[in-house]
């Protein structure tokens, strides 16, 4: 779900997972950079973001509403891989029997998606 999101964010379809821990070695626009350094900062030191991080993102080129919608998304994937490290879950993958119907757009949960195409 994590490299998911990078590789909508940047375009690229076929960023692989490794990205998330050498980012830092590919060339980047200052708006991408610029954001995953805060990722990065919000991940590992979250009480010492600052008033100078959120106007490194403004000089990058990020609004309110993309600063807002970009901490809400760090933070609830900081969450969820915390929920996943806690359960011993493999990284992405929830049981079936957890999963919730009303995530999917027909209502539908994977074990039923999996019964109707076989």
């Amino acid at each position: 779900m994590h490299t998911a999101a990078v590789r909508r964010l940047t375009g690229n379809e076929h960023m692989a997972a490794e990205f998330a821990s050498t980012w830092q070695q590919y060339d980047l626009d200052e708006k991408t950079r610029a954001l995953l350094t805060y990722a990065k900062k919000v991940t590992e030191a979250p009480a010492m973001i600052g008033d100078s991080d959120i106007d490194s993102l403004r000089e990058a080129g990020w609004d309110e509403q993309g600063i807002y919608e970009a901490t809400a998304l760090i933070s609830f994937f900081n969450m969820s891989g915390r929920i996943e490290a806690v359960s011993g879950l493999p990284p992405d993958e929830i049981p079936d029997s957890a999963r919730f119907s009303e995530g999917t757009p027909d209502g539908s949960t994977p074990g039923e998606r999996m019964a109707a195409t076989s």
